[in-house]
């Protein structure tokens, strides 16, 4: 299993130093993983290091993935944002018309104004339901490409 230690480590020589002992180990660690699953499985110990140091490509493509995890994780959080956004502006459009019904019907239940100043408050949470639903659309083309 040398040689795989080799190979992260020629791999990610160009890293900073305090990244790069943590990032050599933890890969090299998965990948000696990788060729023991791989050797169990009948391959001799030369051709599960061959296929591994393959299928991991070059640190680029590492990075890359690593990436695409980071922007997939950051999509997601911004998704449960606008959700609770949504919640949030529902409950409160909910209390302040409750409180403008409360106040026609208390102060001049002859009267019905409650209504106007509703459409108005109802503005919020349609707002904040279209850019949740434009903000997922967008995750579903990104996640199709």
């Amino acid at each position: 299993m040398k040689s795989i230690k080799n190979f992260v480590k020629n791999t990610f020589k160009d890293m900073p130093k305090d990244t790069r002992e943590e990032l050599i180990s933890s890969v090299s660690e998965t990948l000696i993983e990788k060729v023991e699953d791989l050797v169990e499985s009948g391959l001799s110990e030369q051709e599960a290091i061959d296929k591994t140091v393959i299928e991991f490509g070059s640190a680029d493509d590492y990075f890359m993935k690593v990436d695409k995890r980071a922007r997939r994780d950051k999509r997601i959080k911004t998704i449960k944002h606008y959700r609770n956004d949504l919640v949030f502006s529902s409950a409160g459009a909910m209390i302040i018309i409750g409180i403008l019904v409360f106040s026609n019907l208390y102060y001049t239940p002859s009267i019905i104004w409650f209504v106007i100043p509703m459409l108005a408050v109802l503005w919020w949470p349609l707002a904040v339901l279209y850019n949740f639903l434009n903000k997922k659309e967008n995750r579903r083309e990104k996640d199709d490409e």
